[in-house]
Order: structure tokens, then sequence, then C-alpha cells
């Protein structure tokens, strides 16, 4: 996780995995973000699932995502 004062917060990997979208207020102020975990995506493949099954499998959300206004990729702002 960083920050800076132009782009504001930045998270990428955490302890509970790999961030794909971070969800924004009406603010533009960070209230949550969604993650794949990588040990469950790990052990999913392991199992016999696809690459798109075992991401689906893999995904969670912290924070008040549902409740955002808007999504970004953290990758791509």
């Amino acid at each position: 996780m960083y920050g800076t004062k132009l782009k504001g917060s930045r998270y990428l990997e955490m302890t509970e995995g790999y961030c794909t979208r971070m969800a924004l207020d009406a603010n533009n102020e960070v209230i949550g973000y969604e993650f794949v975990n990588l040990g469950k995506l790990m052990d999913a493949l392991k199992g016999g699932a696809t690459g798109p099954e075992a991401i689906e499998k893999a995904k969670g959300t912290y924070g008040r995502f549902a409740d955002a206004v808007k999504y970004i990729d953290p990758r791509k702002e």
C-alpha cells in the first residue's frame, strides 16, 4: 500500500491478497476494496478449477465496497 498527495491511496498487495478494485464515495475517498486471496486462488487451481472459476472463488471485499459511488482499478489510476 502507498499513497501520494497527487494520486491519493493506492492499494495493491495486502495481507488479504491482491487488490483488484477500489471503491470510492462521492468525495473520491476510498471506502473499501475488492481483492483476490492468492492462497485461496492457488488452492482452487490445485483442486482443478479453471482460471476464471478460481479467481471468482478467491475474491473478497473489505469496507463499504457495495456502497461505492464508483470503482477504480488501482493499477491504472
